[in-house]
């Protein structure tokens, strides 16, 4: 086996790295300055918001292009690492569709004696699901091409 990391595992790590800056951009966002109480009426944090998941999006354009095959290079993947990003994808819908339902769960628990909840909870709810899918699958990725690597 070879010293250096796979093209999956690097993208993995940039992809961790980008949708954890994202995504920690938009909860302190989301929770500064009033929370989620204030988050409707404040058009600069929609901006900062907006902005976070931005980064998240470009930044794994930019990780995605700067590590594409180059013309006439070997083959940087392997039907291993196929076989990892797939599992890791499945074990990715699993968690956000678990984190997603105990959610709204927990939102309509909240809520349920007011007859309405408040919309920066969806608003938390949308973006949130998108950086917890963007995340959960390039650290599913590692723990699984981790797991691989070790058995041969």
């Amino acid at each position: 086996m070879s010293d250096t990391m796979s093209r999956t595992r690097i993208r993995a790590w940039l992809a961790a790295g980008i949708w954890g800056v994202a995504g920690a951009g938009f909860l302190i966002t989301f929770f500064a300055g009033g929370g989620p109480w204030t988050f409707p009426e404040e058009s600069g944090r929609h901006l900062a918001g907006a902005t976070a998941l931005a980064f998240g999006f470009l930044g794994s354009w930019a990780s995605l292009w700067l590590t594409r095959q180059r013309l006439g290079a070997p083959a940087a993947f392997d039907e291993r690492d196929l076989a990892t990003v797939a599992r890791a994808n499945q074990a990715t819908l699993v968690v956000v569709l678990v984190a997603v339902f105990a959610f709204a769960i927990g939102l309509w628990t909240r809520y349920e004696a007011a007859g309405q909840v408040p919309v920066a909870w969806l608003w938390l709810l949308a973006y949130g699901s998108v950086i917890l899918a963007s995340v959960a699958a390039p650290v599913a990725t590692l723990i699984l091409d981790a797991r691989s690597a070790s058995h041969g």
